[in-house]
């Protein structure tokens, strides 16, 4: 096996998701033509429902946690970050040198490349504006770069405000992620605009869903999947 297929993928789990939703995500992995050992950060819903936007002291600890799990298990020096939703928040959080909820973070040094699915790099949501702006003041954009950014959205449902249930449900996700403009495409939870990350290799998907919900296809399934897993396929650069 060569040393790319030894690094191990660490997936961070979205808003109100438990580690469970994503076993289907480790099943594909595991499969060829990628063969990844992959490991889900345990944070559950009660931790996204009970913790505040400017701790998230819960998740962080889970993600350090699941990291050196990884590393442990697979002997890697790094790993593969893979973000659903507010995990790419996350994620940015625990990467950056700066302390954050009272936590040291700094874990970009332990990461060869961060994927985010669904993920608001911009967002006005109450919930998540203060960490947010946090790590789009300390780390924009693609900031690292000796890491791999990736970013993926699916552009499944525009926000109506009279339209059907669907586009309704969307208008009024979109406008608390972006209350200027909540008449655009996203993937029913998103828009386009706030996944964009500057710098990062960016992806608009027609028809993938923000959760593969009600038989809607997600970031989980093709082609959605092969877009972004098809990074993990890549040799590691020989300088590293």
């Amino acid at each position: 096996m060569s040393q790319n297929h030894l690094e191990p993928v660490v997936i961070v789990g979205g808003f109100l998701s438990a580690p469970g939703d994503y076993r289907s995500w480790q099943r594909g992995l595991a499969a060829p033509p990628y063969r990844r050992p992959s490991f889900v950060a345990e944070i559950g819903r009660l931790d996204w429902a009970t913790t505040r936007d400017d701790t998230f002291r819960p998740q962080l600890v889970a993600l350090s946690r699941v990291v050196e799990q990884a590393r442990r298990a697979t002997q890697a020096e790094r790993v593969w970050l893979v973000c659903h939703s507010a995990g790419g928040r996350i994620a940015r959080l625990w990467m950056g040198e700066k302390s954050y909820g009272g936590l040291p973070c700094n874990g970009h040094g332990l990461v060869r490349g961060v994927i985010f699915l669904g993920s608001p790099y911009k967002t006005e949501e109450p919930w998540a504006r203060r960490s947010t702006t946090f790590a789009n003041q300390n780390y924009p954009g693609a900031f690292y770069p000796d890491l791999k950014y990736v970013s993926v959205i699916g552009k499944s449902v525009f926000g109506k405000p009279n339209g059907g249930l669907v586009e309704r449900l969307a208008y009024r996700s979109y406008k608390a992620v972006d209350p200027a403009q909540p008449q655009q495409w996203g993937d029913g939870v998103i828009t386009l605009a706030a996944a964009h990350v500057p710098g990062a290799d960016n992806y608009v998907l027609d028809g993938i869903y923000h959760g593969s919900i009600l038989g809607r296809p997600g970031y989980n399934v093709s082609p959605a999947f092969q877009t972004w897993a098809k990074y993990l396929l890549e040799p590691i650069p020989a300088s590293l």
